[in-house]
């Protein structure tokens, strides 16, 4: 039969009170000599019955003088000390591992959500190969659906046009099922200066499909533009428009 920590756990209070025969107090002192949660449970336990005992100690000095009965009734609880120490310290490991049970699954769930989120919108860029855009009869077309997944910039005088594509689980599916999809008609113009629909700004004489290196340099391009700084921005759309694709120019 193996001997189980919840049987040690058992014979743990005689242990401490020395009452335990030689073989079973060999069989304790081996357990706890490799268990580390049993070891520590006896550190525990041992303090606890410690402190339990001084209790009853001070019990029986202030009621010394009121009889051998009631002294005899004190010095019997204090060989139960040990057990009830045993109690209380079950009871807080229990607690204990209530909690970390619930710590581990709340953590748990905080990771697959994070996971989750990162899977869901996590933006990849996609080249212009993979996007399907192409132009035909001066419009911009994609045998793919790019709803949600195009992207378009203007450059701060809206002479040029940047524009690419991402892919994203929310975006939903990426397979067209019938036409493929006009996104720009360049004879269609417009005075907004950025349309919703499908025309195109009267101002724009240019559009490229936005390489992954000219994305990155998009960020910086936003900035000097905010901040009136034009010609370091001219400079950054001349580096933008080597690295890009051109689709369409008037």
């Amino acid at each position: 039969m193996k001997i189980t920590c919840d049987v040690i756990q058992d014979l743990m209070p005689s242990y401490i009170d020395g009452i335990l025969s030689e073989d079973s107090k060999v069989l304790v002192e081996e357990h706890i000599g490799t268990c580390q949660e049993c070891r520590k449970m006896y550190e525990i336990m041992k303090e606890e019955q410690g402190k339990e005992q001084d209790r009853i100690r001070s019990s029986v000095a202030s009621i010394t003088g009121c009889g051998a009965g009631r002294t005899e009734n004190t010095e019997s609880n204090a060989n139960t000390g040990s057990v009830s120490a045993l109690k209380k310290i079950r009871k807080k490991l229990l607690v204990r591992r209530i909690l970390t049970a619930a710590v581990a699954v709340i953590l748990t769930l905080i990771a697959a959500a994070a996971g989750y989120n990162h899977w869901y919108f996590n933006e990849k860029y996609m080249t212009l190969e993979d996007s399907g855009i192409y132009v035909k009869d001066n419009r911009l077309y994609s045998s793919n659906n790019l709803i949600n997944r195009m992207k378009v910039k203007y450059t701060e005088d809206g002479k040029t046009e940047f524009v690419y594509v991402i892919d994203a689980q929310y975006a939903g599916t990426l397979e067209l099922k019938g036409n493929d999809m006009l996104l720009q008609d360049f004879s269609k113009k417009t005075e907004e200066v950025s349309p919703e629909d499908d025309s195109t700004p009267e101002t724009v004489k240019e559009v490229y499909y936005m390489s992954a290196e000219a994305e990155k340099k998009s960020l910086e391009l936003t900035e000097l533009e905010a901040k009136g700084e034009l010609e370091a921005a001219g400079k950054i759309v001349d580096e933008m428009k080597q690295e890009s694709k051109l689709l369409w120019s008037e």
